[in-house]
């Protein structure tokens, strides 16, 4: 039986992969660069660049589409492995998100969600030196994954279920904007153990450009107002 093949798709202001922490990640773990697609000088919405990712994997046959930042270190030698396993648990993997929300402002997947119903775990720090954020049990089943690591099946997500383009925030509620359509559609969305470190804080300030990606978030699933959601 043959493995599951995977690519990685990544956005970078970068010019050159080599200039990026996931690269040095990669070289570490002895990791193939023929599996990354990277679009760098990057300025376009990660809606635009990921679709294009899952247009190129379907149109090469790929079985998994790993969209990740380019801040992300790559902290497992059996990365691959992990990508596999969880490629067959899940039809949608990230590493942090919650099991049941209640659609309200702010529209942050952390703030939406009572601490109980967190699940997963992400370092952050810049190797060597990284300490671990544990929101939750992992191998569970969520609602909602944060963006900086997103693990897609493409053989088991339907065609319709894509990153929104409608999305006015370019780099921000494309995951949360995701996770929820395919919740709604009944793709099979989960946390996994991959281990990895980010070297960002998460979001630093709340700009013009994120409330109108909250506004859109809020309006387009407006029915779901003030109800919780669960798994």
């Amino acid at each position: 039986m043959n493995e599951m093949n995977y690519k990685i798709i990544v956005a970078s202001q970068h010019k050159d992969f080599k200039d990026t922490v996931l690269y040095k990640s990669m070289c570490r773990n002895c990791l193939d660069f023929t599996r990354v697609i990277f679009n760098g000088e990057n300025k376009r919405p990660l809606t635009q660049v990921y679709n294009e990712g899952i247009d190129k994997c379907r149109a090469d046959n790929v079985d998994l589409a790993v969209f990740v930042h380019d801040d992300v270190y790559i902290n497992c030698g059996d990365f691959e492995s992990r990508v596999r396993k969880y490629g067959k648990m899940y039809d949608v993997t990230g590493l942090a998100g919650n099991n049941t929300i209640t659609i309200k402002e702010p529209v942050l997947w952390h703030l939406m969600s009572s601490r109980e119903n967190l699940r997963g775990c992400v370092a952050h720090g810049n190797y060597p030196k990284y300490a671990y954020t544990s929101f939750g049990p992992v191998n569970e089943q969520v609602v909602l994954v944060d963006g900086v690591f997103i693990l897609v099946n493409l053989k088991n997500l339907p065609d319709t279920i894509r990153f929104d383009e409608n999305n006015p925030a370019k780099f921000h509620f494309y995951d949360l904007l995701f996770s929820m359509d395919c919740c709604l559609n009944k793709v099979k969305v989960g946390v996994g153990d991959i281990s990895v470190i980010h070297a960002s804080p998460g979001l630093r300030e709340m700009t013009d450009e994120w409330k109108n990606g909250q506004k859109y978030f809020l309006e387009k699933y407006k029915k779901f107002l003030g109800k919780t959601l669960t798994v």
